[in-house]
Parts: structure tokens; sequence; C-alpha cells
């Protein structure tokens, strides 16, 4: 099993060390590395709010401006939250290793690894993701001098950077290295990014997995060569069988409960702030058809789309698990347990009233992560959205 653990999440582990969220014991490097990401952080938000000072202020460059302020904002917060739950991640992966221990049979671990394998197949596609959009990042800003290189004119086409920083310094002297460090914001904000949503989703993966190895074995708790065997002898079977069900279900829901509660209030800010950016960056991208400018449009739509993207793949995981646990309820209550002993149906009566209840993952105890939910959401923003152009 060990070689599981190292095949599917070796990758994910290797980004979080390399930005200091990972850690087999606190060094001296973890240190510098946390103090340089925190540095990049605030001279990013830093350079953005700076605008305010040096430009007039207006209802268009507030947006603009808040536009990037509050997606790095949302980063950092995810970023600083997965460093105080270090520890946290280590005990749930050390959970994950106990999971593979309690596997009966082959057709358990094939289970198992298929949803570990699923998780990283959708990894490495958000990997390729960034990977393409780094590179269309990097295009798009050294266009023009790529175009000069290619074809020359008397004069060097015009050549600036796509967010609105102000360094307080000539921006055509130090063109380059506004560049540089633009660039490398971006790929610092989409690596933590990365990293913080593909370890949840390996999580979340991993508890999908033990909710169907619950229904594999209730679904297999009873067979034909169980009921031809005597009372006693069949009696005992099935309650080991039921027994060994009731164990995977409550390491599941363990496991979901452990990344709830350890998530539960930081993600609960991030949700709050996530709707504000979504808002802001939504109205922008509505004021930027209407001044048609076309990558302005095109760096507000990104971003839109990233936001929507996001919320939609976090409601649709957190329905999946309400959706893993109802099946388990319909495989129990479908099986054969009119054929069952007696002291069995009591047992089967039992576990139908623990799973029976639905079972979401909730944030901050209000707010419950399916699929209507991001339909509330996306109506929330709008409200938001109204009300700004209101006050424009």
């Amino acid at each position: 099993m060990y070689i599981t653990e190292e095949r599917y999440y070796i990758v994910n582990k290797n980004i979080l060390k390399i930005l200091g969220i990972w850690s087999e014991e606190e060094s001296l490097l973890v240190l510098l590395q946390r103090i340089l990401i925190t540095i990049i952080f605030i001279l990013s938000i830093g350079t953005q709010l700076a605008v305010f000072i040096t430009s007039r202020y207006n209802m268009t460059l507030f947006i603009k401006i808040m536009s990037i302020t509050f997606p790095v904002l949302l980063i950092s917060l995810k970023y600083y939250t997965f460093i105080f739950k270090s520890e946290t991640l280590k005990i749930l992966h050390y959970e994950i290793q106990e999971d593979f221990k309690i596997l009966r049979d082959k057709l358990e671990e094939e289970i198992i690894q298929k949803h570990a394998h699923a998780a990283q197949l959708y990894m490495n596609i958000i990997l390729l993701l960034f990977g393409s959009i780094m590179i269309g990042i990097m295009i798009l800003q050294l266009f023009p001098i790529i175009l000069d290189i290619i074809l020359p004119l008397d004069e060097p086409r015009p050549c600036k950077p796509i967010l609105m920083l102000e360094y307080f310094v000539p921006q055509d002297e130090y063109l380059y290295t506004i560049i540089l460090h633009e660039f490398i914001m971006v790929l610092l904000f989409g690596s933590v990014l990365l990293a913080t949503a593909t370890q949840l989703l390996i999580l979340i993966y991993h508890s999908f997995g033990m909710f169907k190895i619950a229904s594999h074995r209730i679904k297999y708790s009873i067979e034909e060569s169980v009921l031809y065997t005597t009372n006693l002898e069949k009696e005992s079977a099935i309650c080991n069988r039921i027994m060994h069900a009731v164990i995977a279900h409550r390491r599941a829901v363990g496991f979901a409960d452990a990344i709830i509660t350890s998530f539960n209030v930081p993600y609960c800010i991030i949700c709050v702030v996530g709707v504000l950016s979504l808002s802001i960056n939504l109205f922008r991208f509505v004021q930027d058809l209407m001044s048609k400018d076309m990558g302005s449009t095109i760096l507000s739509f990104i971003a839109t789309l990233g936001h929507l993207l996001y919320m939609f793949a976090a409601n649709y995981i957190g329905q999946i698990v309400s959706d893993s646990n109802r099946e388990l309820f319909t495989l129990l209550y479908n099986t054969s347990w009119y054929l069952m002993p007696v002291p069995s149906q009591k047992l089967i009566l039992f576990l139908m009233q623990k799973i029976g209840k639905d079972y979401y993952f909730t944030l901050g105890y209000i707010f419950v992560a399916k699929v209507e939910s991001f339909a509330t959401l996306i109506n929330t923003a709008l409200s938001y959205v109204a009300v700004m152009y209101s006050i424009q």
C-alpha cells in the first residue's frame, strides 16, 4: 500500500514542499520559504493598492484594482490556512495509510486505487491547464517584443504589464524587471491555488473510495452460500460482514468529518471573500465588454470563469459526497435483509438509522456544499453586481 501512496500523491506533496506547506520537520529552509512567499504576497498587494496613491480615484479604477486584489487575498488566505493546518494534513495522510490496511480483498484495493487514480488524473489535467495558462501569459506579455525581433519597425512596439501595478519608478526603464515580478506573482499564486485545490481533491476522493468500499461490503453482505448454512453459522457470517461494512462507513464519515472540522472556519471566510471577488470580477467583465477593451476583457473573462469553475467544482464534489452516502442507504435497503436471521435484521435496522440521514459538507455551519448552493452563490454575486452598478 505504500506504493499506492507514493504513486498517486507524491507529485502533490512535492509541490506543497516547494511552497513550504508540507515539511517533515520545521527547519530554517522551510521558514525562509514561507518568509519569501509572504514578502511576495505583501509586495503584490502593496503594488496594486499603491495605484490609488498615484491615480485619480473613481469607481472604474477601484473595480480594476480590486478585481486583482481580491483573488490575491483569496489565495493568500488559502496558503496560510494550509500552513496552519500542515500537521492536520499529515494526520489525514496517515489515516489514508491506515485505511489501506483494512482492505479485505483485491476488489476493495481496486476500488480505492480507482479513486486515487481519478484524483491523480484530475490533478494532471489541472497541471496541464495551469501550464497552458502560464505559457499563454508569457506569450501575451512578450508578444510585442517577439514581433519587434521578427518584424522590426522604426519605433519599438509598446509593451506594458498586464496588471495595474505601481512601483514608484519609471516604467519604461524597469519594464523587464516589472514583467519578471508580474510573472513570478502569477506563477506563485497559480502554484498555491493548484497545490491546495489538488490536495483537497485527493483527500475528498479518498473519502469517496471509502464510501464505495462500504457500499461494496453491504452489497455482498449476504450471499446464497451463506443462506444455505446453519442458522448459527449464517448469523455469525452475516454479522461479521455487517460489522466490516460499518467499519468502512465509520472511517469514511470520520475522514470526511476530519476534513470539514479542519477547514471549516477558514473556508467559511474564504467562501465570503470568494463571492465578493466573483462579484467584482463579473462587474469588471461587464464594464470591459461595454468599453470594448479586448485585452482587459480577456483578462476579466478568465478571472470570472476561474471563479465559477472553482465554485462549481467545490459544490459538485460536496454533492457527490452526499450522493455516496445516499447510495449506501439505498443499497442497504435493497439487500435481502428479510432472509437474514432476526439479530442480523436488527443490526441492519440500526445501520439504516445511522446512514439514513442526509450527509453534507458544511462550512461555518451555514453553507452547505451542494449543486443548489452554487446557484445561490451566483444569485448572491449578481445581487452585489446590481448594487455596484446602481452605485456607479
